[in-house]
């Protein structure tokens, strides 16, 4: 009976209250963050993909400036991009309403931006792409 709870308490350890896409931070967590909050990768360990998911940029009004990438997971926090609809996306990370993207400077460059292949551990993403973070009714998902 002792191993039940063992195996409960092993199982809600974890790195704190930040998630994969797919997992969810608690939005009350959020209000009050930081002003600026860096993408983090590798939430699924050394053995897959640093970011789990793809998306695509959709549910844009036509002729808008595009959609506003953030610089934290908050909708007061400061524009640091916009990217147009159909601008394909890593998806690293969720937290409330928001998703941590990452995506190459140029829509027209294939450049790799390293979020298809594994990470030793869980870090910030430094590069060589951008990232920031999106509401997440604009994003469609493809694959993950």
């Amino acid at each position: 009976m002792l191993a039940f709870p063992l195996l409960l308490a092993a199982c809600s350890e974890g790195d704190g209250p930040t998630g994969s896409y797919g997992a969810s931070e608690d939005a009350s967590l959020v209000r009050n963050g930081p002003s600026e909050r860096a993408v983090q990768i590798g939430f699924d360990g050394p053995r897959f993909d640093a970011c789990a998911s793809f998306g695509r940029v959709t549910n844009l009004a036509s002729g808008g400036e595009g959609l506003p990438v953030l610089a934290a997971p908050a909708g007061s926090a400061e524009i640091v991009d916009r990217i147009r609809a159909g601008r394909g996306v890593s998806m690293c990370q969720k937290v409330g309403d928001w998703v941590g993207v990452v995506y190459a400077p140029d829509a027209n460059d294939p450049i790799d931006c390293g979020t298809g292949s594994p990470v030793p551990t869980r870090r910030a993403y430094d590069g060589p792409c951008r990232s920031g973070w999106v509401d997440e009714d604009f994003l469609k998902l493809m694959a993950g």
